[in-house]
């Protein structure tokens, strides 16, 4: 039976997740009776008709919270779309945690450190993982020094799937232009912005490790769909961002001293390599409008065939902002045009970092992101020329 005026809804999307969701049900189950047992709560499984078997996995689950299995489109935004719609539905709805259906490492702990904050009367809560530093990385290289270095908000996993809103973040969410690629994957830097835009209060909590299916960086359009809507929305909302800005960083629930595993990552060098050389080919002349003679002149000669590719901390900034800067070209061909650049500059992170420990490599990461808001002063001097 579900609960007719639930306080806490979990929603968890999937697509062919028939061998984690029953796993991952039983936990959230656990989480929300040990942390919140004076709460009514409701698991939703979002499933884009999954031909593996998800929805029998999931309603053969036996757990005690009750739970409800709604099939919805293809796409992780449209899903989540259902998803807000429904949640906005319920009116005893006070907190919505959402984590992704491929996700291995979720414990108890993770309810209580997403939804507890919520209760408390923030907005949107963002993780805090322990990820491997190859793993992640269009959010460590896109998301993160944009958030941090033109936006002014040091929220590290921008880009979360693992997050807890309150009902006026959804309602700002679920009411709001969508940009067109916030239906796939581009979702989560469209819900990270409008929290961001609207000034809702926003936090960050431990969750430990974070463990799932991983691909290698963005075989599979996500950058693009993540780089489209960013673009866009950062078009849309210049004025929020093109002045002065201080760094603003949201307080962080759940610190955790504990040692630490990190989970393995396998990159295919050659690979991205070959894309990397190959995209920047083919997307040459918009690249060249985008950055510029004298820009364009020094990546030209690094993606020849036999070059060393390699593209450092600061040029890769430089790159960002020139991109940032223009307006005049359609958000998804920037992204289109930017993707071959930003394989080129995980490949020089990934030779610089691949032999040293995790902590050290998390701090290249986080040098970089602060060197961008260092260096903002170019971007707003860029602006201005242009």
């Amino acid at each position: 039976m579900q609960p007719r005026r639930p306080d806490i809804i979990i929603g968890i999307p999937t697509y062919n997740e028939a061998d984690n969701i029953g796993a991952l049900a039983k936990v959230i189950d656990e989480g929300l009776r040990k942390y919140f047992p004076d709460k009514k709560a409701l698991i939703v499984n979002i499933d884009a008709n999954s031909p593996d078997g998800t929805r029998k996995a999931f309603l053969n689950t036996k757990i005690r919270t009750p739970k409800r299995y709604i099939k919805v489109p293809r796409g992780k935004g449209a899903g989540l779309r259902v998803l807000f719609e429904y949640f906005l539905s319920k009116e005893s709805a006070q907190a919505l945690m959402i984590v992704d259906g491929d996700v291995t490492s979720v414990t108890p702990r993770w309810v209580r450190n997403l939804v507890m904050p919520i209760l408390k009367g923030f907005d949107h809560n963002f993780p805090i993982f322990n990820r491997h530093e190859f793993d992640g990385s269009i959010t460590d290289h896109l998301a993160y020094p944009i958030m941090r270095g033109v936006l002014g908000i040091n929220i590290r996993q921008p880009l979360a799937g693992e997050v807890a809103l309150s009902r006026r973040a959804v309602d700002r969410i679920y009411n709001r232009d969508w940009p067109l690629r916030a239906d796939k994957y581009g979702i989560d830097i469209f819900m990270t912005l409008s929290s961001v835009l609207g000034e809702l209060k926003m936090a960050e909590a431990y969750l430990g490790m974070k463990e799932h299916k991983i691909s290698e960086p963005n075989m599979d359009g996500m950058f693009e769909d993540v780089a489209t809507s960013l673009f866009e929305l950062l078009d849309e909302n210049r004025s929020f961002w093109d002045s002065k800005l201080r760094v603003r960083k949201p307080p962080i629930f759940f610190k955790d001293s504990r040692t630490t595993r990190y989970p393995l990552v396998n990159i295919d060098y050659r690979d991205i390599q070959r894309l990397a050389k190959e995209g920047f080919k083919t997307n040459r002349t918009d690249i060249k409008r985008i950055v510029g003679r004298e820009q364009f002149g020094k990546l030209d000669k690094l993606f020849k065939k036999n070059a060393k590719l390699y593209i450092g901390t600061e040029d890769w900034l430089n790159v960002l902002f020139s991109f940032i800067c223009a307006s005049h070209i359609k958000p998804n061909k920037k992204a289109k045009a930017l993707r071959p650049l930003y394989y080129g500059r995980f490949l020089s992170f990934y030779k610089d970092y691949l032999d040293v420990d995790h902590k050290v490599a998390e701090q290249g990461i986080v040098k970089q992101a602060e060197l961008a808001y260092e260096k903002r002063g170019v971007l707003i001097t860029k602006l201005k020329i242009i």
